[in-house]
């Protein structure tokens, strides 16, 4: 192995674990879902196209500045992370508090930009040299992928369990830093120093690296009194006074000393005559679990998914709530909530869903149409599904009322009465029998059963039900038109609070916002045809379009499959660098393929159209394959999501030494172009998958849109 090869290797090993560690604290910082993902994708491959096409341009360099530039990335990712951890101080946006879109945007592309285009230079600058030397842009691509797949498992099975952000950050750049001076020979004659600083900054690493992490922590949080990484995301608490506050990446999930779990509680069981076995999905620790076991309940199933949370409340809550845990009617079970209600052993009276809103794919599965037939298929008779949404005491805006107009016609698809509650949240009651509304009745209940509580009195119970404002409720949900109906391949009601999201910070894009709901597949397959037939016109862009073409099919697919992990699996935190490593691994044995193909004697031209022309059929075949996936009526094991993005990558694999073998004039800069162009289709499959394709079109339609894209790149290479 060369030292250019150990180069390239390198800069995948830094590029993967990079931009892991810096997605994984974007999102436990600013609170992650497919947007934020998308955006920090984007920003990544954008950046790296960039910094590509830029070194294709310097003609004159040599070993010296690759030794730069890889010094420069080891001193840029912890820095970045620490960036990261201060941006919220830096922006004067408390914890818990939202960021809007904007800043959000600057914040990602802006911190991701140095590291970003360096490691996309040193690809290129890395490859030409190779090239230059008697190599091929397939072995270039080969080796970067290969590091890549290397550094992503290496993350995923070994740094990831052991050690944090920091600690990782620090080992690599070791790394990094030990290779550079292998780049300054004439300075340094023998490798023994290389070594030596290897050795020493990764000593070094495991005690600085924690010491900074917990320091950068507290820029975050003042009064930190927990902090820890689970396979689901990141768990910090704060202490003020006797008040608990629990953060979800970065999101509050909830504070002890308050009075919204009544609410929850409460009205459901009060509605239902004889609540005897409850199932909490959620907010179990949050204070449900408590006024849930104030009734004469036998049981109680609490569904939780993530035992760090079960751990650290049992440790800072208070000591009553901790106690409900430990009643000996509270069954507890660690699992994901919806694959716990498809095979539940038992049948509930009550059905409490006590999740946040619908902000992301794994959210959203939970407000269903789906989801509703199967809490539905365990109700015993009479029995009711409770479940809340954010709402405004006296103004609905109107994506507001879309997003719970959606929720509410939803219910309806599985239960024939729905009664919803006004407030700043709304309580939704839904089942197959009509419900009590009797104020009356409901405050006797709570008589009879010795209930005791702050909030929910008779006296509210009355101003709930008895004036004006529940028949106004209902008006503006009758209002809504045109709304969609919820469903786990359509997930409409992501796009509706996202579009909510979006207009609080940008109420005069509200046309822009609505218009962009009414998307089809037509606004897809007109702009590809026509940019097809310029391509047919203009020859010498087919190569690279089709590349970009392969780029863009793929980070949509890639974007699919870790939606689809997490819709069937409840998280995706962990798998991050498992699916993505995996992508690197297929791309590098498809690389390899490529290159070996075209190395044959009869090889030449042909042959590598033939390669990219197959590449393109794989991708589009591809999306037929998720699209399968999505709608077995079985739940899909977690090893095949990573097996088949390594497959689809195969197929993207082999694109790049072909296109390269197809492409006129000098070898070096045309691998430094197609890179560019690679990684620029993977931006633009990055922004649309997350913002237009998956939440608008729905998967279905956006497997066709990768397949018309695909057939696209058949139709300009033909």
């Amino acid at each position: 192995m060369s030292l250019l090869t150990l180069l390239l290797c390198a800069t995948g090993v830094t590029a993967i674990v990079g931009q892991v560690l810096l997605m994984r604290e974007l999102v436990a910082t600013f609170y992650g879902n497919e947007l934020l993902l998308g955006l920090v994708l984007a920003a990544w491959l954008a950046w790296g196209a960039i910094g590509a096409l830029t070194a294709t341009r310097q003609r004159r360099s040599g070993a010296g500045t690759l030794g730069v530039c890889l010094l420069a990335v080891a001193l840029l990712l912890p820095a970045q992370l620490a960036m990261v951890r201060g941006s919220r101080a830096l922006l004067g946006v408390p914890a818990g508090a939202s960021v809007d879109f904007g800043t959000l945007v600057g914040v990602v592309v802006l911190i991701l930009a140095p590291l970003c285009m360096l490691l996309g230079a040193l690809f290129a600058l890395g490859a030409r040299l190779l090239v230059d030397g008697g190599g091929s842009a397939g072995q270039a691509y080969i080796w970067e992928s290969a590091g890549a797949f290397a550094g992503g498992v290496l993350f995923t099975f070994i740094l990831v369990r052991w050690l944090d952000p920091f600690q990782i950050a620090f080992l690599v750049a070791s790394l990094d830093v030990a290779l550079a001076l292998q780049f300054w020979r004439p300075a340094i004659p023998t490798a023994r120093w290389s070594l030596a600083v290897l050795l020493l900054i990764g000593a070094i690493a495991l005690p600085l690296g924690h010491t900074v992490h917990s320091s950068t922590l507290r820029w975050q949080w003042s009064d930190l009194v927990f902090a820890a990484d689970s396979p689901y995301g990141r768990l910090t608490i704060q202490a003020r006074g006797a008040q608990r506050i629990f953060y979800t990446d970065g999101t509050l999930a909830f504070e002890t000393q308050g009075t919204f779990p009544e609410e929850v509680a409460h009205f459901p069981l009060l509605t239902h005559p004889d609540p005897q076995s409850v199932l909490l999905l959620g907010g179990g620790v949050a204070g449900d679990l408590r006024e849930v076991l104030k009734h004469p309940v036998t049981d109680v199933t609490y569904v939780e998914l993530d035992p760090l949370l079960i751990r650290a409340a049992q440790t800072y809550l208070p000591r009553e709530d901790a106690a409900a845990l430990s009643d000996r009617r509270v069954k507890l079970v660690l699992a994901d909530g919806r694959l716990y209600v498809k095979s539940a052993p038992d049948a509930f009276d009550v059905v409490i869903l006590d999740l946040p809103e619908p902000s992301s794919g794994a959210l959203n599965r939970f407000y269903t149409r789906e989801f509703f037939a199967e809490v539905s298929a365990i109700l015993r008779p009479g029995g009711i599904l409770a479940l809340t949404l954010p709402s405004a005491e006296n103004y609905w805006s109107p994506e507001l009322r879309r997003r719970n107009t959606s929720v509410n016609d939803t219910l309806h698809t599985s239960f024939r009465q729905v009664v919803v509650l006004p407030g700043e949240r709304n309580l939704f009651l839904a089942s197959e029998t009509p419900m009590e509304t009797d104020p009356s009745v409901l405050a006797e209940r709570l008589a009879e059963r010795g209930i005791r509580t702050q909030w929910v009195t008779p006296a509210y119970i009355e101003y709930q039900y008895g004036t004006d404002r529940i028949v106004a409720l209902r008006q503006a949900i009758a209002s809504a038109t045109g709304v969609r109906v919820n469903r786990d391949l359509y997930p409409i009601c992501y796009y509706y609070n996202l579009v909510l999201w979006l207009s609080m910070f940008y109420p005069q894009l509200r046309a822009a916002f609505e218009s962009a709901g009414y998307v089809t597949l037509w606004w897809v397959a007109l702009p590809l045809a026509a940019i097809t037939l310029l391509l047919r016109l203009k020859r010498g862009w087919a190569v690279p379009a089709a590349v970009g073409a392969v780029g863009l099919a793929e980070m949509v697919l890639e974007i699919l499959i870790l939606m689809g992990f997490q819709a069937l699996h409840g998280y995706v935190y962990a798998e991050i660098g498992l699916i993505v490593a995996a992508f690197m691994g297929g791309l590098a044995i498809g690389a390899w393929t490529g290159t070996r193909r075209l190395a044959r004697p009869v090889s030449g031209p042909r042959a590598a159209r033939r390669l990219l022309l197959g590449a393109l059929m794989g991708l589009t075949l591809g999306s037929a394959v998720i699209l399968l996936l999505f709608s077995l009526p079985v739940p899909v094991p977690a090893a095949v999501f990573p097996l088949l993005g390594l497959l689809l990558a195969f197929a993207g694999g082999m694109a790049f030494p072909a296109a390269v073998a197809m492409m006129p004039g000098w070898p070096g800069t045309a691998t430094g172009s197609l890179y560019g162009a690679d990684l620029a289709g993977g931006c633009a499959g990055a922004l649309l998958g997350a913002l237009l394709f998956v939440p608008i079109l729905g998967i279905p339609q956006t497997c066709a849109a990768v397949a018309l894209i695909g057939l696209a790149g058949l139709v300009a290479l033909a």
